[in-house]
């Protein structure tokens, strides 16, 4: 009589599905084992002016052509160039000044804007009083926000998000005019963005999260090419353990740059925006990927946000209009060496060993 195993048709099928059922089980659990988070960031949010009065009956009016990106999104980033406040004064003589009635805080939940920045040059347009009531208004929303505050202690803080088991941490600083929205050690306003502050601000958030982004308010108002201390500030948060540099306040694009483990994008241009201006077109949005490794993939989408022909609604470009930005865009980053896979209507950056 043979020694051994034997098998039997039937223990032969019972072990044959016993392992293709331990084979799904590690091949379904090995494929969620990593969290993943699909961040998606835009530029400058302005919800006033003549679009104010539409937000009023139709909160989610501006994200008309947008439902793929706020379906897709686990976070969604923009920085908020407004005070939503009726309380306050103006507080430093300027040419342009922002707020909005609070009902359209409404807009932004409508979208799934979950995280904003709040480090710019319009949000203490009405002072400290205008801020608060912003800050009351997020919190009561639970929109996360960072770069402005009641001092400068709060205007540093970062805002962790937790989504599917992945710490985010996000910081945002203000480079922009004037000199008096900046946060003091007891004064409120905007986390001014400084090399100390910024490496110290970026440790400590690295320490809290898995993934830390950082967003600047910088540069100047219809620049297309990065200025010098844009480059060294950003390449300070990254060398400080930032994955992400995410800038905006041209209102037009800027072009990418892949810096040791980090992505760094100048500018995002506007996204909704309250203005009629023929010299603002393009923007980008952009969407990450973001494991506990870092950021998996990073893709380009191209928006027309020129309102003499959305009204309000940026609307993703196809065809050759699609084509005519994404190909500003490689040419903008082209000087850092950053390459892109164009495809119909976006851009896939590829990343290479630094």
């Amino acid at each position: 009589m043979p020694t051994g195993l034997s098998f039997s048709p039937r223990s032969g099928a019972l072990w044959f599905l016993l392992i293709i059922g331990l084979l799904l089980t590690v091949t379904v659990f090995g494929e969620n084992s990593a969290p993943e988070v699909i961040l998606t960031l835009a530029g400058d949010l302005y919800p006033g002016g003549a679009l104010e009065a539409i937000l009023k009956t139709d909160p989610a009016y501006p994200f008309l052509h947008l439902q793929a990106f706020c379906r897709s999104s686990d976070l969604f980033f923009a920085n908020l160039e407004t005070p939503i406040a009726l309380k306050g004064d103006l507080y430093v003589e300027k040419t342009f000044t922002f707020r909005c009635q609070p009902y359209v805080i409404q807009t932004l939940t409508a979208g799934g804007i979950n995280i904003v920045s709040l480090a710019n040059n319009h949000i203490m347009d009405y002072g400290p009083e205008a801020l608060a009531e912003t800050i009351a208004l997020l919190d009561q929303h639970q929109i996360a926000h960072v770069g402005a505050g009641v001092n400068l202690a709060a205007a540093r803080k970062p805002a962790i998000i937790e989504k599917n088991g992945l710490k985010v941490a996000f910081l945002a600083y203000n480079n922009t005019y004037p000199l008096e929205f900046n946060a003091t050690a007891n004064r409120p306003g905007t986390a001014p963005g400084e090399a100390r502050y910024i490496a110290a601000d970026v440790k400590e958030a690295r320490r809290l999260a898995d993934i830390v982004v950082v967003s600047f308010h910088w540069s100047s108002e219809l620049l297309k090419e990065r200025k010098p201390y844009q480059a060294d500030l950003a390449k300070v948060a990254i060398n400080a353990g930032a994955h992400l540099v995410v800038g905006h306040h041209p209102h037009v694009i800027q072009g990418v740059e892949v810096y040791k483990h980090g992505l760094i994008a100048y500018s995002l241009g506007n996204f909704i925006f309250a203005s009629y201006s023929n010299r603002v077109q393009d923007g980008l949005i952009l969407q990450v990927r973001l494991t506990p490794a870092g950021i998996k993939s990073a893709t380009f989408y191209p928006l027309n946000i020129n309102n003499h022909q959305v009204r309000f609604c940026p609307k993703p470009l196809t065809g050759a209009e699609a084509e005519r930005v994404l190909q500003e865009l490689q040419m903008l980053s082209a000087p850092f060496n950053t390459k892109f896979e164009i495809l119909a209507d976006r851009a896939l950056l590829i990343f290479t060993e630094q």
